[in-house]
């Protein structure tokens, strides 16, 4: 009973005193690539266990919950403000670039009793996309790879690669032809095409 009382207290010390300082100081710490030291912010969030690839840029505001669920791919660019609540995985493909106030939160509720909801909660981008400002990711949807999520959308179900999607709920719009080549703030790299 001790030892259970002892884990739960140092787990909930992680999680409500280190893990929102070391964000709090990562935030403090973001400079813009290819500047010197632009990698500290994500050695610093790597601490919380995040699992970074680099290079990745992650802007200024970013905050996160359950961090050790959360999986980031290379060559990635994260707008002001984002937020992942990772109750359940959360995985990032390569090449990903969001913009302001994107929200993610993988997890949801049940309707008839609120408990949380177990099975099938994961989040997946697959790479490859845009994610435009203010958009929200819910629980249990995989954006395919190339597709891009209008501004102020609500992801509530899988959408297809290669598409534009929009809405709420997001629903595809169109589909969309990659172009050779794409531009991050990494330079241009060769698109992934099927």
């Amino acid at each position: 009973m001790l030892t259970k009382v002892l884990k739960r207290l140092s787990s909930e010390v992680s999680m409500r005193i280190f893990e929102p300082f070391l964000l709090t100081l990562a935030n403090v710490c973001t400079i813009s690539y290819p500047l010197p030291l632009s990698g500290l912010k994500c050695s610093i969030l790597r601490l919380t266990g995040i699992k970074i690839g680099s290079p990745t840029f992650i802007d200024k505001g970013f905050q996160c919950f359950f961090p050790k669920k959360i999986t980031i791919s290379k060559n990635c660019s994260f707008g002001h403000y984002n937020r992942i609540w990772a109750f359940n995985p959360v995985y990032i493909g390569a090449n990903v670039q969001t913009a302001i106030g994107v929200t993610i939160v993988s997890g949801g509720h049940r309707t008839d009793n609120f408990a949380p909801l177990e099975d099938n909660q994961e989040t997946t981008l697959e790479g490859d996309n845009w994610i435009g400002a203010n958009v929200t990711i819910l629980g249990g949807t995989r954006i395919g790879r190339g597709a891009i999520i209008a501004a102020g959308a609500v992801v509530t179900g899988d959408i297809p690669p290669y598409t534009i999607a929009g809405g709420i709920p997001a629903r595809v719009l169109k589909r969309r032809e990659p172009a050779e080549r794409t531009v991050s703030p990494f330079g241009t790299y060769p698109s992934y095409i099927h």
